[in-house]
Formats: C-alpha cells, sequence, structure tokens
C-alpha cells in the first residue's frame, strides 16, 4: 500500500560514542553533533555490558534537557543481551535505538511490542522512541524495504554509498575492501528506504579517519539521496554537517521559488515561468524542504510566504 512520508527531527550528523565511557558521552555535545548513539555494542567488550548500560543510563538522565538527539545502539536478538539493555536505557529523554544485525522485519516488530510494552509501564509517550534497523548483511538489505515497514517507529534507514570497506555488511556481500562496487547495493537500500517513507535517509559512514576520505564518500552519499550520516570520530563533525546543510546560495534560491509561486498561486496560476524555469508545486515542495533543513540546522531563512499545497 502507499506509504506516506515519515517525518522526524531532522539530523545531520549521529556521533557514535562508546557506551562504557561515561566521561566521553558527558563531554560529546561540544563536537556539535545533531545527536548522539551510545555505543552498547561492538566498541563494549562483553564483561563491561552491565556497567555500560548503567553508563548509558546515566548519560541520558544527565543530557536529557539537551536540544540534540539522544540515541543507543543496543546489541542485537539472539545476543542474550537486548533485553538488559532496553530494561536499562528505555527512560525519559531517549529519542531512539539502533538495532543491529537486522535481518527480518520479525526483528523489528518485536523490538517495536518491547518498546511500547516498556513505554506504557513507564508512564513514557508511546510511539515515541524511534527504531533504526542497520541492515549489515546481504540478506537485511535485500528486505530492507520490508523491514521499513513493520513498525512506524523506523524514521532512519539507508547507506547511499553501500556498506563500509572491511564491515560487516561488506564482508557479507563479499566485496571485502571494494569501494566503488558498494555504491550498487547503496543505491538499491536508498530506493527501498525512500519506497517505505523514509526521508531521513543515512549516508554511508567511513572507518576512516582522514577527513578528505569523510568529505567524499558523504558528498557522494548526498547525491545519492541521503539526508545525513554517522561518524566515529568528532572531527567528522563538521565536514557531515557542512554536506547535509543547505549552502545559502540554495536557501536564496529556495526563497526565491516559494516567493515567486506564492504571488502566482494569488492570482490564480499554478504554473509561472522563473529564471528559465517552469515552477509548479513540485518546485515549491522541494524549495520547502530546503528552507526546512536550513530551519533545523539553525539557519534563519527570514519571512517566507505560507503556501496552501494540495495533497501528493
Amino acid at each position: 500500500m502507499p506509504q506516506t512520508s515519515r517525518e522526524a527531527c531532522w539530523y545531520r550528523s549521529m556521533l557514535y560514542v562508546p557506551g562504557n565511557k561515561l566521561d566521553w558521552m558527558l563531554k560529546a555535545p561540544k563536537y556539535g553533533a545533531d545527536a548522539l548513539m551510545f555505543d552498547l555494542e561492538d566498541s563494549v567488550e562483553v564483561t563491561q555490558k552491565v556497567g555500560a548500560r548503567n553508563a548509558v543510563a546515566a548519560a541520558i538522565k544527565e543530557l536529557c534537557v539537551a536540544r540534540f538527539g539522544r540515541f543507543v545502539r543496543l546489541n542485537g536478538w539472539r545476543t542474550g543481551c537486548l533485553l538488559d539493555d532496553l530494561h536499562a536505557v528505555a527512560i525519559d529523554g531517549l529519542d531512539g535505538v539502533a538495532l543491529p544485525k537486522t535481518e527480518y522485519p520479525e526483528d523489528v516488530a518485536a523490538l517495536d511490542l518491547v518498546l511500547g510494552e516498556l513505554e506504557r509501564s513507564r508512564g513514557l509517550p508511546v510511539g515515541r522512541i524511534e527504531i533504526c534497523p542497520l541492515a549489515e548483511t546481504a540478506v537485511a538489505m535485500y528486505r530492507l524495504y520490508d523491514i521499513c515497514m513493520a513498525s512506524q517507529r523506523v524514521k532512519r534507514a539507508g547507506g547511499a554509498c553501500g556498506p563500509t570497506p572491511s564491515g560487516d555488511g561488506a564482508r557479507s556481500l563479499g566485496l571485502n575492501d571494494a569501494t566503488e562496487e558498494g555504491i550498487y547495493f547503496g543505491a538499491y537500500s536508498v530506493l527501498q528506504a525512500r519506497a517505505a517513507g523514509i526521508v531521513h535517509v543515512e549516508g554511508s559512514m567511513t572507518g576512516q579517519l582522514d577527513l578528505e576520505s569523510v568529505r567524499r564518500i558523504n558528498e557522494r552519499s548526498k547525491r545519492m539521496g541521503a539526508t545525513w550520516a554517522s561518524a566515529i570520530h568528532p572531527s567528522h563533525i563538521p565536514v557531515i554537517n557542512e554536506i547535509y546543510s543547505p549552502s545559502q546560495d540554495e536557501i536564496n534560491e529556495a526563497c526565491d521559488i516559494v516567493s515567486v509561486v506564492a504571488k502566482a498561486t494569488a492570482r490564480g496560476e499554478g504554473a509561472v515561468r522563473h529564471k528559465s524555469r517552469v515552477l509548479d508545486y513540485a518546485s515549491i515542495r522541494t524549495a520547502m524542504g530546503v528552507l526546512k533543513k536550513a530551519q533545523a540546522a539553525g539557519v534563519d531563512v527570514g519571512n517566507v510566504p505560507k503556501l496552501e499545497l494540495p495533497p501528493l
């Protein structure tokens, strides 16, 4: 059935922070990421899982009124850790959880049910905590549309340029250290995410620390439809924020388009010629999307005319 867009907070960047490092989590906001991902999975050694849960819960409580997003990467189903993770971190201030090694829609549906029970029992708004499914295997990438459709909590997914070289996804696909070849799989992931109504499409994350690699992969991800990206190091955040923020030229052009079409509709015209282009409602939706992203990034776009758009 047709899927409407799943709106959520606009983030340009999400910084991963090890969940067993409370001091790192508490100082992470200073790096300027729009959201933080406290990690309970791969960056935490098995014997430190219990302590990490407590540290993440403490960080969420300490940072619960901050304007950035607070997410937690859980341990996956079938590890024996996921339920304990949820009991510790599903508290006021948590905005979402990432589910690693997601392979089936049932993985997401089960997590949705557990989150709902915890929200009800703890007096939290039901349905508020997001689920970010991490498609890290070939079967997960193949089924990404069904995975996204398994719960309305899923509002972010993707991997625009394909899996990170040498990561779980690349190994599952047999790509090893290949980079260019992963683009084909990334494009398919974007298609499935968008078809499921996901407008917050993740770009590919790089394990490289050099900023030129960060810029290159995120500029390509943006061209392929990504709207945000994750980072493993604070130095990546300024580059990612710059790439996924509308430029001043884009903002000016969007304001111009909205103004021109607003005047045209006031005259009873649905389309108008402007700078050798024909502008219509599709142009307006694109321009308003640019302005919405700019406002989410804290940019003052000035007084923009309000327009009533027909339903899609």
